[in-house]
């Protein structure tokens, strides 16, 4: 199994060099200019994944085109960012702990129709479209 800091560089050439998408430091945001995206990525065998409340901070749905884009396995997950941080990142959703900062956990429910299932809170399941590289590349270089 790839270390985690192996996993996180999975499709990251693909979201660069392909998408024109810019990685703001070694963090999981992407911009290109007002596109605004979250792109964690997911390669263990529980189909977990995080998002910080800080990263959620730098983004602005007045001024951003928010995305969320899931790197999952040899596929990707997207959704609107907005429309999910809506539904899913409540503060009574996010796991008690003082050794971490303040986050959700999430995992990918691989399904015919995948969906984003909140650790939080199991009642709370986001749908999720799995568009084709081919797509994607047209959508963020429209």
């Amino acid at each position: 199994m790839a270390t985690a800091s192996e996993s996180s560089k999975i499709n990251l050439d693909f979201l660069i060099n392909e998408l024109g998408l810019k990685q703001e430091r070694n963090t999981k945001i992407f911009r290109k200019g007002e596109i605004f995206v979250v792109s964690p990525s997911v390669q263990n065998k529980h189909n977990w994944f995080d998002v910080g409340e800080s990263i959620m901070d730098l983004f602005d749905d007045e001024s951003h085109e928010g995305y969320l884009l899931v790197r999952f396995k040899d596929q990707f997950l997207m959704t609107k960012l907005r429309s999910f941080q809506k539904k899913m990142m409540s503060k009574e959703t996010q796991p008690n702990t003082t050794k971490l900062p303040p986050h959700w956990k999430f995992k990918v429910m691989e399904a015919t129709d995948p969906y984003i299932l909140n650790m939080g809170d199991s009642d709370l399941r986001f749908p999720m479209q799995a568009p084709s590289r081919n797509q994607l590349v047209k959508f963020f270089n429209k």
